[in-house]
């Protein structure tokens, strides 16, 4: 793994050298290149208190995933606390097509112990009426794209090993997300972006990264 963070260093670096010459080719804080579509900011924070409309907790109710009140404070109980739902298409119901972040480190209804320190985003959607997984990482959701049918997800991934944070593009494919570019690399020092050239050069290997270190389930 080391492997790879050392030639994405060198290709970033080859970049940056470029950069310097070229005022417009900046390291910057966005996310990226601009997209195509509307980038909407996404910034969670689990809060105590209550949806502000029924169809969150409708939809956690048909996930069966927490529950309403526990006395012990053991299983998650749902609310804003530690879920929030995000719609992903633009026609038809949230019900039927959506993502659930969830909180880390919290025991969900049925599961014998507590989810790692980390936050997960599912997406759901329906199937012959049935809300069926279609994807789950481990991360952040930073920002959604509009303007297909469904939005582009912005993921921050953290990478353990190399103490990095990927930043990833995934474009729906019609059934699931699939996985598209990397947008930017964060090794501490604030988030890098990437030219096109040099987003093309490390993805391949950054996207192996992602999978092997089981940042998707």
């Amino acid at each position: 793994m080391k492997m790879m963070k050392y030639f994405v260093l060198t290709i970033i670096v080859g970049g940056l050298l470029v950069a310097c010459s070229n005022p417009k080719e900046k390291p910057s804080d966005e996310i990226g290149e601009k997209p195509e579509g509307e980038v909407v900011q996404q910034e969670t924070e689990f809060s105590e208190g209550a949806f502000e409309d029924n169809t969150s907790l409708e939809i956690l109710k048909e996930l069966d995933i927490c529950v309403m009140t526990d006395s012990l404070g053991l299983i998650a109980e749902c609310s804003p606390k530690n879920f929030k739902i995000i719609p992903i298409k633009k026609e038809g119901s949230v019900k039927d097509a959506f993502i659930l972040e969830v909180k880390a480190g919290i025991l969900l209804k049925g599961s014998a112990e507590p989810l790692p320190p980390v936050r997960h985003v599912i997406v759901f959607e329906r199937v012959n009426g049935q809300l069926v997984k279609t994807n789950g990482f481990r991360g952040d959701v930073i920002a959604t794209v509009e303007g297909g049918e469904a939005v582009d997800l912005i993921l921050a991934l953290y990478h353990k090993e190399d103490e990095t944070l990927f930043h990833c593009k995934y474009s729906w494919d019609g059934s699931e997300y699939q996985f598209k570019s990397v947008e930017g690399l964060d090794y501490g020092e604030g988030v890098r972006t990437l030219s096109e050239s040099t987003r093309d050069e490390v993805t391949n290997q950054i996207y192996t990264s992602i999978m092997q270190s089981n940042l998707v389930f």
